[in-house]
């Protein structure tokens, strides 16, 4: 499989989760300044959306979709605690959490990173965002190390990637104590500590 990436961008969740699971995979960077991968290749090539992650199997099919693709990887390794929950309930739980990561917390920061975005939209964004860790800064105060019914899953390393972003806000995330705490422990993994080395990341981690 080859994985393509942005630095830092949500990309970093699918990478954290290959390499958590043991997947072999391959790294491709895209610049989307560049519209084109460190290889020379047309991203829109590969994603016509020109958006990462894209996951390139061994098929040659193309995946594309964070969510989509962390559901896939753990999939393939059934017997990994990543993996999705046998009943239904629980595994509904996990999807449910996912869901609130990759659709209301990570598109809260999106006028951050819009070039077009104006001073209202962004003013917007902060608030939205503040409010989205204050929810999440009360969902681990009863003491719990991982989002999902205290275990950790997929949701934790999409998790631990947004909130990585919070510095474009403004906020500090320590301000946050639950949160930061999560955090901390979640970039203390080995397997997030050489994924971010991959990407370059380590400095800012």
């Amino acid at each position: 499989m080859k994985l393509y990436y942005v630095p830092a961008a949500c990309s970093l969740a699918t990478h954290i989760v290959l390499r958590e699971t043991g997947m072999e995979f391959d790294l491709e960077r895209y610049d989307p300044a560049k519209g084109q991968t460190e290889n020379g290749k047309t991203f829109t090539g590969v994603n016509a959306k020109a958006r990462v992650p894209a996951l390139e199997l061994d098929s040659g099919d193309i995946l594309t979709e964070g969510s989509a693709l962390v559901q896939y990887i753990v999939a393939q390794t059934p017997e990994h605690e990543l993996a999705l929950p046998v009943e239904m309930t629980a595994r509904a739980r996990v999807q449910e959490g996912l869901s609130f990561v990759t659709s209301e917390l990570h598109k809260a920061f999106n006028p951050f990173f819009a070039s077009d975005a104006d001073d209202a939209a962004k003013s917007r964004a902060h608030g939205l965002v503040v409010k989205h860790l204050d929810y999440l800064e009360e969902v681990f105060s009863d003491g719990r190390m991982f989002f999902v019914a205290n275990k950790f899953s997929i949701v934790d390393i999409y998790l631990f990637v947004v909130l990585r972003w919070t510095g474009v806000t403004g906020e500090d995330i320590s301000k946050w104590k639950n949160l930061s705490a999560f955090q901390g422990r979640m970039n203390a993994r080995p397997h997030v500590q050489a994924a971010l080395e991959a990407e370059g990341l380590l400095e800012a981690a």
